[in-house]
């Protein structure tokens, strides 16, 4: 995957003599101490150096390069560490001949350092610097007397590249090896936090930095572990699971809140001061490929309603949001069931919506005098609204047909009855025999109502539900 290089950079070098001829078990290995690393060259690799300034910073870091890659056997290793690779390789190979075998450019030093060495250092082709050997520029800091302006005009666009590299100017693409690992990013909070707030301002920047990860290796978060170690070694966790795999650092920001809102805080304050803050993705899937077109105005951004339902997911729980199954029951009132909205379900619901709009734009427009398609009226189908529990209501019948409904203490009249359709089952648990009518009230109200004969023979009536 090919990005910018990172804001500090580490360069591992080793004697040239000592070159491996396989460069990937030494890349392996460096990748113990950082999650991004590049084969460079012969006997060059580099490494992403960000994420280690809690924990001892460029020198803790440049040390743990050194035995990782001192553990493969290769002899004559020098790490250089600075704010851009042509500073940081040139330190590297300064090292491979130091006791040390570590020299760190302290950042924002990069020109200073570079300007000191010999043109040799920078990387540019061998025609180059034997020309600037003969015109008496030996040392870096000899380009920079001069201006780019007059490098360009006497050594075309590599003088130009010359300049840039001896100013400290690097911006070549960094090449990473895919590291094995999950993106993780962690931070010790010194002093640690006690409310709310802080720990939502070191969340924001793990989660850049653990986003930034899943960039470069090509991948999207489906599960996200935050980790929160607490005053006297206890841990807490708390668990986001997006809607759809996603890098969105604004999306993941509000998820990771909410669950921290929801992991026992109480008035923004913690259950105990936070020493250390821990992002870990656990779970990664590939990023959703789909992509908008800004001239078709009817495109749908895909992960919107994946955003939304992950929102109300973090606040609510994972069984906060709900859609109604279907069961195999025949009985209206258990013949669907709750359960937690999956992706599937809103991508299989946003299909339904885009067919009924294509279906609609098929149609023949509605005549100003009400007729639709084919000069038919048209009419909005009813809704039916079951009542969480079929209510008893009395109901006055003549020939078999409802014709009076009494319902607390309310008596209205019916002006039509149609029915019965009778469903009856259930006869290895709990049967039922039931007559359901639709009935519409003198006042244009459409009810469900129903007979049931019970084991015992009574006979009572219900009031299941009612038409929209």
């Amino acid at each position: 995957m090919s990005r910018v290089f990172p804001a500090r950079v580490a360069s591992v070098r080793v004697d040239r003599e000592d070159i491996p001829p396989d460069p990937m078990p030494m890349a392996t290995a460096l990748l113990a101490a950082s999650p991004r690393v590049a084969v460079a060259g012969p006997g060059l690799w580099r490494a992403d150096a960000r994420g280690w300034e809690r924990r001892g910073g460029d020198v803790a870091l440049a040390h743990t390069l050194w035995v990782a890659a001192s553990g493969t056997g290769a002899s004559g290793v020098g790490i250089g560490v600075a704010d851009v690779p042509v500073a940081a390789d040139a330190a590297a190979e300064i090292a491979v001949g130091r006791a040390e075998h570590v020299l760190v450019v302290p950042s924002g030093d990069t020109q200073r350092f570079l300007a000191g060495l010999p043109v040799s250092a920078l990387p540019l082709s061998n025609t180059l610097h034997e020309t600037f050997r003969a015109l008496g520029l030996r040392r870096a800091g000899d380009l920079t007397a001069h201006s780019r302006e007059e490098l360009e005009a006497r050594f075309g666009p590599e003088g130009i590249l010359a300049h840039r590299f001896a100013c400290g100017e690097d911006d070549r693409v960094f090449r990473s090896l895919r590291s094995e690992a999950p993106p993780e990013a962690a931070l010790a909070l010194e002093p640690p936090a006690e409310s709310l707030e802080p720990l939502l301002f070191v969340l924001r920047h793990l989660l850049a930095r653990v986003c930034d990860d899943l960039s470069g290796i090509g991948r999207a978060a489906a599960r996200i572990e935050i980790e929160m170690t607490l005053e006297g070694g206890e841990r807490s966790t708390a668990l986001v699971s997006p809607a759809r795999p996603t890098r969105r650092e604004g999306l993941l920001h509000d998820l990771c809140r909410a669950a921290l809102e929801r992991a026992g805080l109480e008035g923004g304050q913690l259950p105990a001061p936070v020493t250390e803050l821990v992002i870990r993705v656990t779970r990664s899937a590939a990023p959703d490929a789909r992509q908008g077109d800004l001239f078709v105005t009817e495109w749908r951004d895909p992960m919107a309603a994946a955003a939304a339902l992950s929102r109300l997911r973090a606040r609510l729980g994972e069984d906060g949001v709900v859609w109604p199954a279907p069961r195999a029951d025949r009985r209206p009132e258990t013949r669907n069931t709750w359960r937690p909205v999956e992706m599937q379900v809103i991508s299989v619901g946003d299909r339904v919506i885009r067919e009924r709009e294509r279906e609609r734009s098929t149609e023949s427009p509605v005549a100003p005098g009400g007729g639709g398609r084919d000069g038919h009226l048209t009419a909005i189908p009813g809704v039916l609204r079951l009542l969480p529990e079929p209510a008893p209501v009395e109901v006055k019948t003549e020939n078999g047909r409802p014709v009076e409904l009494r319902d607390a203490g309310k008596t209205r009249n019916l002006a039509a009855a149609e029915g019965p359709e009778r469903m009856s089952g259930d006869w290895w648990k709990d049967p039922y025999r039931r007559e359901y009518f639709r009935v519409c009230t003198v006042d244009g109200e459409l009810l469900w109502l129903y007979r049931e004969i019970r084991r015992t023979g009574d006979l009572r009536w219900w009031l299941h539900g009612w038409w929209d």
